[in-house]
């Protein structure tokens, strides 16, 4: 085989690599969709009060405010990423049944060019 055919044939080894990496990052963020268990609202109360909290807590310096800001930063992680383990402990969501659906289909595989060619 020529130096031509060893490019090509890496080349076709890389292309097929990064179609892995995208196939492998989209089930992961259905799977991340998919384990949601925190509803819209209590997502946006989380934050809100995460938020304040952090800021209450960065006001002045001692271990109380170091754990005040904690738990506020905790409060705004479970309202980005919409999941809460304590929730998951104890098998419980406040997701809505319109919400499930929308995450459902969102979820599902699409057709593309490509796929359906």
């Amino acid at each position: 085989m020529n130096f031509e055919g060893l490019k090509s044939k890496g080349l076709e080894m890389g292309h097929d690599i990064q179609h892995r990496v995208v196939d492998q990052l989209k089930s992961d963020a259905a799977a991340r969709r998919a384990s949601v268990n925190v509803g819209r609202p209590e997502r946006i109360v989380s934050g809100v009060l995460g938020s304040l909290l952090v800021l209450i807590g960065m006001r002045r310096p001692g271990t109380v405010n170091r754990l005040v800001s904690l738990a506020g930063a905790d409060l705004v992680l479970r309202a980005a990423c919409g999941n809460c383990n304590v929730y998951k402990a104890l098998n419980f969501s406040t997701v809505s049944q319109k919400e499930k659906e929308a995450r459902r289909i969102l979820s599902e595989p699409r057709l593309t060019r490509k796929s359906a060619a």
